[in-house]
Order: C-alpha cells, then structure tokens, then sequence
C-alpha cells in the first residue's frame, strides 16, 4: 500500500515468536516506524496487552538487550538457512533495505540464549562470504522482491 500523497510504504509484517511458538500478523505498519515499537505491544511489559504480554512471558522478563530480530536470508540453500540480524532502533524502511523480501516480511524475535539453532550471518566460522545461491533459486520474480534506497 502507497498512499500517493505520502512518502512512505505500509507493510504487511509477521512477527515470529519461536521460543512461545507464537506469530502474529500486522497490516498497514509504515517504513518510518522502528522495530522496537513495533514490537512494543507485544514485548514490553507496560505497554502490551496483559494476554499476549502472558503468552510472551518469557520476552517480557528478559532484559532488552538479549532480545534479537532476525530475518531469514532468502535464496540460500536449503541446507544453509541464515539470518540477517536487524536493528531494533532504525526505522523498518532501514532494516529492509538491500534485502530479498518474499511475499511480505517475516521476523523472528529470538533470544540470544536460546536461538542454538539459527546461525546469524557473519557470526558463524564456517559461513561462506557468498550471500545467496541464485543457481538453486525456483522463485519466479513476481513472488520476490528487493528493498532498494530511492534516494
């Protein structure tokens, strides 16, 4: 959605819980809006709502520091699943930039000290430096699409 008199983009946005296996869907959430407010309905313990602020517990009572966004990194092989780590204090429209969307973003906000399983890029020994495998790819470029900076 891109409203012509305004200058910015309204997502259709996940929000992945993992370790509540909880998601939640937003629609209509403006670029310009930073990841730690959107996130603060849900994770904040003053401004959440008292049954997701139950169901996420385990956010809420963690300090804000060991909480994490990642977004899958798309067009890697099924074997190499990887993560960007994003910036919960930098607008969404700043997260997604230079990044492969597939259908709308997903994020998943994880622990640090729980996430065993989801290697962020750039963070593992053993990770090539090579970004995506685009031989393998099979998604056709109406479903896929790339964030780019128009200024």
């Amino acid at each position: 959605l891109f409203p012509s008199r305004e200058k910015k983009f309204y997502w259709h946005l996940k929000l992945v819980f993992p370790h509540c296996h909880a998601e939640y869907t937003l629609k209509g959430v403006p670029d310009d809006k930073t990841l730690a407010d959107i996130l603060k309905p849900y994770i904040d313990p003053a401004e959440s709502d008292p049954v997701v602020c139950q169901r996420l517990k385990i956010y809420t009572v963690a300090p804000r520091s060991d909480v994490q966004i990642l977004m899958k990194i798309e067009n890697r092989k099924q074997n190499s699943v990887r993560y960007n780590e994003l910036d919960a204090s930098r607008s969404l429209l700043d997260n997604l930039k230079g990044k492969i969307i597939i259908e709308y973003p997903t994020l998943f906000v994880v622990l640090k000290t729980l996430k065993s399983d989801m290697v962020v890029l750039g963070q593992d020994a053993s990770d090539p430096a090579e970004n995506s495998d685009s031989g393998s790819s099979s998604l056709s470029s109406v479903e896929e699409g790339e964030v780019r900076d128009s200024s």
